[in-house]
């Protein structure tokens, strides 16, 4: 591995507004405390911030801490980012700024940031592969440097693309259902066809991102039958904006079942009334991480995105998700366990052709 600064990288400061170019939409967290704090994350398994590195990537950390901050987009969980932030902060005495929001809005931004010159994000995490793929390929992403990246359990061959993305976690969704309303509980997806849970007692959620391509045109197939997004709508499910709002309609009893949720172990713990399962074959939308290569603060940016694949990071990232290193106590399952996407056909264009037809179809 070299380790050392690229020439080409334009590692440099840039001055300017930083804030100012944010969209009033966006959720901005500065992180502050200790770790757990807030997120409730499991910390029962050996943290490691992964290999110590040679001399050359000392260096960075203490660069990185020179720096002092660090701003990540991303469309990973609040819970998840808010936690992340928290511990890096812990480690290495830097401030995370965190950009929440989904897919669509963050691709915006950096558009924006990239037209402007006016750049705020060092680093950004998103489940759409032919965006992150095509900033990397047009030069806007560079390289993640780090040990853990390179050096460690993390599959780089796999998982590591050459437009310098690379798969930190996947989001991991799954059927559910309230146990006052269905006591009787789902075996896996085609009993949410049965015609006793039709008119409004099934939730779904509204495809807002490349991902549900992959959901509604192709896993949903797989495990539930031919045709099941029309078979699904004919059932007139009530739409939801997100899989939170879903599970929240969940566990209020405003619905009995809902298609697509994370795992309800922690809610069902809690005291409310939900059950969730899993096929054998579980869906996972893989979340795609790259450093931009005009990163006001290149430095902390390399840092963090190596930190994200350390078991430490992966406690945070990956807290009731698929985890890209075994052994991940917060974690649902590990990224193999997920279902292999066709990343090729998740593309801006047949996310609007997605979204035409299940308009066609649910409304």
């Amino acid at each position: 591995m070299n380790t050392d600064h690229p020439t080409g990288h334009r590692w440099r400061r840039r001055l300017g507004s930083l804030v100012g170019s944010l969209a009033a939409a966006s959720l901005l967290v500065t992180a502050c405390g200790g770790a757990g704090a807030t997120s409730g994350v499991a910390t029962d398994s050996l943290e490691s911030t992964g290999p110590a590195g040679d001399a050359a990537w000392q260096q960075l950390i203490e660069e990185a801490k020179a720096e002092g901050e660090v701003t990540i987009y991303s469309s990973n969980t609040t819970e998840q980012l808010t936690e992340l932030a928290s511990r890096f902060r812990n480690e290495y005495g830097i401030r995370v700024d965190v950009v929440r929001d989904v897919d669509a809005n963050l691709h915006q931004k950096i558009g924006a940031e990239l037209t402007t010159g006016n750049a705020v994000a060092d680093i950004v995490v998103q489940a759409t592969p032919a965006w992150s793929e095509q900033l990397g390929t047009t030069g806007e992403l560079t390289a993640p440097l780090g040990p853990a990246v390179n050096e460690s359990e993390y599959d780089a061959a796999a998982l590591l693309r050459p437009s310098h993305d690379f798969v930190t976690n996947a989001s991991v969704g799954t059927f559910a259902w309230n146990t006052d309303r269905l006591p009787e509980g789902l075996t896996g997806y085609e009993d949410l066809l049965d015609p006793a849970l039709a008119g409004g007692r099934i939730g779904t959620v509204l495809p807002t991102s490349a991902a549900h391509i992959d959901l509604y045109e192709n896993y949903l197939d797989r495990v539930g039958g031919a045709d099941y997004m029309e078979r699904l709508a004919a059932q007139k499910p009530r739409i939801y904006p997100g899989a939170l709002p879903l599970a929240q309609a969940l566990a209020s009893g405003e619905i009995a079942a809902a298609t697509f949720v994370q795992d309800q172990t922690k809610e069902a713990e809690a005291g409310a009334p939900v059950d969730s399962g899993f096929d054998d074959m579980v869906w996972g939308g893989p979340m795609y991480a790259g450093i931009l290569t005009d990163a006001p603060h290149p430095a902390a940016a390399q840092l963090l995105a190596n930190y994200l694949v350390t078991p430490a990071g992966q406690e945070a990232i990956s807290y009731r998700a698929a985890s890209v290193l075994p052994d991940i106590a917060s974690a649902v399952i590990t990224i193999d366990k997920v279902a292999p996407q066709d990343t090729a056909a998740m593309t801006p264009e047949a996310l609007e052709a997605l979204k035409t037809r299940f308009n066609q179809l649910f409304n």
